[in-house]
This record gives C-alpha cells, structure tokens and sequence, in this order.
C-alpha cells in the first residue's frame, strides 16, 4: 500500500554517520526534503520534524530521537505512549495524552519547551485531549473510566462520566457545546458506544445500538472527529473496519470502509482529524500510513509508511491538524514521538475528484501555499 524510501534516506543516514565517525571537517551536504509523493510528482506532503522531549525541541530532533532508531530505549522519554493530541487555536500549544506515562505534556510549540501539563494533579492512564474554546483542557482516562477537566492553568475544574467503562477517544462541537466519548469496553462487554455531554459533565444522549456489526452499532469504537461544518460526528469503528458518521442528533448518516491493503481500504484504523477544507485524515496502524479522503470518503492519498526511520511510522495513533497553518501532527506510538509534516503546493479543487484515484499521486485538501 504505501512506497517505502528506505533506499534513498538509508543512504542519507548512512552517509551521515559516516561523516560524523570519521571526524571530517566538512559537513555533509543537505539531505533533500522528505515528501509524498515521490518525485517527479508534485510534493503534497512534506515532513518538517519530529520530537520526542523537550531536548528535541531546543536542538534538533536527532538528539534523543538517535538513541531510539540506534538502539536506545524510551526510558529518558519525555513521552512514553502518546495516545492523543490536541493543537490550541493559535497554533502555538499542543497537548500530549501520553498513555504508559501517565501524564499529559504541553509542549510549547514557540518556545520550544515540554513540560506536564498540570504537574500538581495526577493521571491514571490518560487515552486522549480535547480543547474548548478557552483551552480549558478535556482529558479522557482509560483506567479511571472518566472524563477530567481542567483550566488552561492546569486547575482541575471537575470531573464526570459514572456511565463510562472505558473511555478512549473525545471530540468536541463547540458551536453546540457537547463533548463526544467513545466508550470502547472490553472484550467481554456489550458496551460498546458512545456518549454526549455538555461540557460542564451532563449526560445528553448515548449514540450506537449495541455491539455489533450492523450500521448503527459499533465493535470497540475507538477515535472521534466532529465536521465543525456540519456537526457531524466521525466514529472510528475500529474493529468493524469503518467509519460511522452520525449526525448532531446522534442518528446515522452513513458508514464507509472495508478492511484491505489498498488505498481507501482500513485496517487498524486509529486517529482521525479534518484539515481547514473539510478532508478526512485517517491513521491506519496496521500499513502505517496516514490516509487522506475527501468529503465524499473518495481517498486522495497517503503519507508515511513502515520503515525504521524518523519520517515513516511503527503505529501512528492520534492526529491533530493546525487549521490556519495546515501543519499536521501525527503521535507515533511504539518508538514513542510526534511527527510533524506541512501540507504544501496544494490548492481547493485538489480534493474534487469524479472518481476515486488508485495511487498516492492523488493530492489532498487545500494548504493555499
């Protein structure tokens, strides 16, 4: 499903190391930008960096990031299992939900500094982040089965979800001000579904009839997505192999998706997120790659793929989207960070296609770049 680089930026990694252990005064040349798709192809997709702790952030993502892919480990991690992403409004702050650390990180995009995020508080299993309109902060606990809130400052501010097994995934509609929980249970549970609330923790409406495989019902729903244009609910169904989207009243609008290896087909599908214009980015774990699909689920391509290098994935989990900047964060799970990619020389009409295409040479959302 997706094209390896492992060839080229071998190679790169290679000659860089060489130059390095020879001690040679000169450094090596550039390595040239890491894109999708391949060349001669217009560039859609452009890895940026990647960070893993604060020391990444300060100097550079091969600082602690090289003592992971040359055989490390992740115990002077900043994160350990990130599991869940949120980007504040301006683009400068994102949130980290770090499931084995147990601890939510803020990292301080501007000043290129992570911390914990309310440090004085503690975590139990957190799965997944949220963010109000005054970046009060919506944490999901696995373990807990609860819902935390607390202020920009790092104040918790209450708690709520008695009803819940086993949260995972959160969206929120601001215009309407409900607070979406998918509770994915367990094995031997029939719980499977999710939950509305308002944002101060009232029990709105459950959504989903029952596990199961028919459209309507869910088996270990997992991720969320709200369509701010439509309010629109986007349910990844994890091991159903789909997408179901309901509509704000919690009735279904439509399911899409087929497990395969093929683009546009699913398969341990995780993080879901909308870029400024409406397109659907879709983690899927099992080909690690990110898919790209438009308003019509018609799939425009993909990035990524499973390679032992900074710029590919192991397990790509949660993703957040930078609107005004188009700037894509995918956490990656395993050899635990953040990556980060732009989406570049790309305009509206990109995502309007009459047919589905059959490669990654299909362009995604506008980036006006």
């Amino acid at each position: 499903m997706h094209r390896c680089r492992i060839h080229v930026l071998g190679f790169a990694l290679a000659s860089a190391l060489s130059g390095a252990l020879s001690g040679c005064a000169h450094a090596p040349p550039p390595k040239p930008p890491v894109v999708w798709p391949d060349p001669p192809e217009k560039p859609r997709i452009q890895f940026v960096m990647a960070f893993r702790s604060g020391e990444d952030l300060e100097k550079g993502r091969w600082s602690s990031l090289a003592k992971i892919l040359f055989g490390g480990t992740n115990s002077d991690a900043g994160m350990r299992h990130p599991m869940g992403l949120a980007i504040s409004d301006d683009g400068d702050r994102l949130y980290v939900a770090d499931l084995r650390g147990s601890q939510v990180l803020r990292v301080d995009l501007t000043a290129k500094k992570m911390s914990r995020f309310a440090s004085d508080d503690t975590f139990d299993q957190p799965c997944n982040v949220v963010l109000d309109g005054q970046e009060n902060v919506y944490v999901s606990e696995t373990k807990a089965a609860r819902v935390l809130v607390f202020s920009k400052q790092g104040k918790r501010l209450r708690s709520f979800g008695k009803e819940l097994e086993r949260p995972t995934g959160l969206a929120l509609d601001r215009a309407r001000g409900i607070l979406y929980v998918a509770d994915t249970s367990r094995v031997t549970s029939e719980n499977h579904r999710i939950f509305a609330y308002t944002l101060e923790g009232r029990l709105m409406r459950e959504i989903g009839n029952g596990r199961g495989s028919e459209e309507g019902q869910f088996n270990f729903p997992s991720y969320l997505a709200v369509d701010d244009a439509t309010g629109n609910l986007y349910v990844n169904d994890a091991m159903n192999f789909r997408i179901q989207v309901f509509d704000p009243e919690g009735k279904l609008v439509r399911a899409y998706g087929e497990t395969g290896d093929t683009i546009g087909t699913l398969a341990r599908t995780k993080g879901l997120a909308f870029d400024s214009f409406g397109n659907l980015y879709v983690a899927d774990g099992e080909h690690s790659v990110v898919q790209i699909f438009n308003k019509t689920f018609q799939p425009l391509m993909y990035f990524g793929g499973k390679a032992p290098i900074v710029e590919h994935f192991d397990i790509p989990s949660a993703i957040a989207i930078d609107r005004q900047r188009n700037r894509i964060y995918v956490a990656n799970e395993i050899q635990a960070r953040v990556n980060v990619y732009d989406l570049v020389n790309t305009s509206a009409t990109d995502s309007l296609h009459d047919a589905a295409p059959t490669s990654a040479s299909a362009a995604p959302a506008d980036a006006s770049k």
